[in-house]
């Protein structure tokens, strides 16, 4: 199991995702070779992309998109790296990302340099309280700026993953321990949601002897002893990085539980589904055209809806935040009824069920679809 893995060997993985992660970013500044990979005539690339000189071509409102051979770090980005990080989630568990997440390796630079937490989260009530609804309410921001701003602008999306490195550190400076990733990071909603009681293949920490070293616990290796030992400051209690099952059954009635889960799905249905409402058709999501769109802020106040071959003057600025609310509250409407009938239906037939049962079937069920939606 992945679990055994010795820690020095999760910090050499670490070190090669962190620094491949930081070029990545780099190319998204400056990078003159890649585009020629995706030219549909270089036969020799694994990476190019025959799309571009496609016969019908790609449409957007009804008019053909200009393509051209484009630079490969947004298209890396969005078309691997980020469903890559969700199939290890939900297969590996959470236990497996956050022992390899660059993001969180690079968090951790305060501590490496000997760098003593600021302030205690403890202290900050009205984080730790409503942290679900924060986190929810970056993960809403920031996927309406990845249709809006980021998608396809190469330079918008360096500044943007730049901007989230400095935050990640600025929070652990601040707070130490993993708090950037309990209490801020956007992603660490979606591990919640995908993870449950624990990922497919994770580990059963709630079984194991007493001081043990679980799952993704903070920890370091000793100098003397060459062994491992924990490094938890107790920045979140209960801690999915401890005791995921724990974690989450004593959280499943946490204020903003309910958002995180039915409004994840919402968004889920509403991201895939604005591509269609915004552009007439699925041929432009399915393409990738979006990962490499010229001009992609040029279209901020062109019409953010194309139905029935008709442009709807409703500024895709506007249209886009608007859909993902409409679909956030339908989904929290619709599960929100349908736990309610579920939970009658298996009163009926045994009342001893418990209230979170019931909510864990039905989170599950929303798992399920917002994986394979």
């Amino acid at each position: 199991m992945l679990s055994k893995v010795p820690e020095q060997s999760w910090h050499r993985v670490r070190w090669v995702l962190a620094i491949s992660w930081l070029i990545l970013i780099f190319s998204l500044f400056y990078d003159p070779i890649s585009h020629n990979l995706t030219d549909p005539d270089n036969l020799f690339s694994l990476f190019r992309d025959p799309i571009l000189t496609r016969d019908p071509c790609v449409q957007v409102q009804g008019v053909c998109l200009d393509e051209k051979p484009y630079a490969l770090g947004a298209r890396l980005f969005w078309g691997m790296i980020v469903p890559s990080a969700i199939m290890i989630v939900l297969v590996f568990g959470h236990e497996t990302w956050r022992r390899i997440c660059p993001l969180y390796f690079l968090s951790q630079i305060p501590r490496a340099l000997g760098l003593k937490p600021q302030g205690d989260i403890s202290k900050n009530p009205w984080l730790v309280r409503n942290h679900l609804y924060v986190q929810f309410a970056i993960f809403f921001i920031g996927l309406n700026c990845r249709i809006l701003f980021v998608n396809s602008d190469r330079l918008v999306l360096g500044l943007f993953l730049s901007l989230t490195i400095v935050s990640a550190i600025m929070m652990v400076f601040l707070y130490g321990g993993r708090s950037w990733c309990h209490y801020v990071c956007p992603f660490g909603m979606v591990q919640m949601v995908f993870t449950g009681p624990r990922g497919l293949l994770g580990t059963e920490a709630h079984n194991a002897p007493p001081k043990t070293i679980t799952q993704s616990m903070c920890r370091t290796v000793d100098e003397t002893t060459s062994q491992e030992k924990s490094a938890c400051i107790s920045c979140k209690s209960p801690c999915m990085d401890i005791d995921s099952e724990k974690a989450y059954w004593q959280q499943l009635t946490k204020p903003g539980r309910k958002l995180v889960q039915y409004g994840y799905l919402g968004m889920v249905i509403g991201y895939f589904v604005y591509y269609w409402l915004y552009a007439g058709n699925f041929d432009y999501y399915l393409s990738g055209a979006w990962t490499h769109e010229e001009n992609q802020l040029g279209a901020l106040f062109k019409p953010g809806f194309y139905i029935m071959n008709h442009p709807i003057a409703i500024p895709k600025l506007v249209a886009t935040p608007l859909t993902f609310v409409v679909f956030v509250v339908l989904s929290c409407v619709i599960c929100t009824k349908l736990e309610k009938l579920y939970k009658a239906a298996l009163w009926r037939k045994n009342k001893s069920i418990t209230h979170e049962q019931v909510l864990h079937r039905v989170f599950s069920i929303c798992s399920f679809i917002a994986f394979n939606f």
